[in-house]
């Protein structure tokens, strides 16, 4: 459920919009109100709403001023402008600062419905091309571990490259992928290591070398622990046909 606070000076206003916006039921609560922006700045530090809708004019401290220094201290809330006629310049430069919609005096039900139409939809629309974003972060480094399973590949320096940090990746792979980077990145590199053993001619320790082990007896321990057998007796009792590895009779 969204949360919203109302900032009015003019009470009859404030507690009409209240009203409408729980008459409305859209998925919207009012956690707070407040009569001016001085109030309001105290009180999105404190409440933390998603949605802000503000006066312009108000004493002690106007709705743009609020907005700018509520947004100086990290607030991450989508703010909405309530003016009348005379004070659309004002509503306009909000506009201009990130103010995501305004309302025009006076407020009718239709109105307060439709702004919170658009922004159930706008938000849903972020969240779809946020999903997008993370989709395609996590199938770059699946490309990247399956073409180049032989070098050093991190959640660091994923995580530098697209600007989060490790636990934070970590976390969003294994929601795509169903395991942890690590496990896959194992999983790749003891495939290709299978694939290598019974294809090539190569050693065991230019085998561990090629898929990302430079250290043979980690790697040995590691494909052990993930095939049941060791890398010397792989190829002993087991052999390719096609793309599928089959056991020896």
């Amino acid at each position: 459920m969204k949360t919203i606070l109302i900032v009015e000076d003019e009470v009859r206003i404030r507690e009409g919009l209240a009203r409408l916006i729980s008459k409305i039921n859209m998925g919207c609560n009012v956690v707070g109100t407040a009569e001016n922006g001085y109030e309001g700045l105290q009180m999105i530090s404190r409440l933390e709403p998603d949605i802000v809708i503000t006066d312009i004019q108000m004493p002690k401290m106007d709705g743009l001023k609020m907005i700018e220094q509520a947004k100086a201290l990290g607030a991450e809330c989508v703010y909405v402008i309530l003016s009348g006629y005379s004070e659309f310049e004002y509503a306009r430069k909000g506009i201009q600062m990130g103010v995501k919609d305004y309302l025009l005096k006076p407020v009718t039900i239709s109105m307060v419905k439709e702004l919170l139409e658009k922004l159930t939809a706008d938000e849903s629309e972020s969240e779809e091309s946020q999903d997008k974003m993370y989709s395609q972060i996590v199938q770059g480094m699946l490309d990247a571990v399956d073409k180049n399973c032989g070098m050093s590949l991190s959640l660091e320096s994923f995580a530098e490259k697209y600007h989060m940090t490790p636990e934070y990746i970590s976390n969003l792979f294994a929601k795509e992928v169903g395991t942890s980077f690590s496990n896959y990145k194992k999983k790749v590199r003891i495939d290709r290591a299978k694939i290598l053993l019974l294809t090539t001619d190569m050693k065991v320790y230019e085998v561990a070398c090629a898929v990302g082990y430079p250290d043979q007896k980690y790697f040995s321990r590691v494909f052990k622990e993930y095939t049941g057998v060791s890398a010397k007796q792989f190829p002993l009792k087991y052999y390719l046909e096609g793309n599928e590895i089959k056991l020896r009779k």
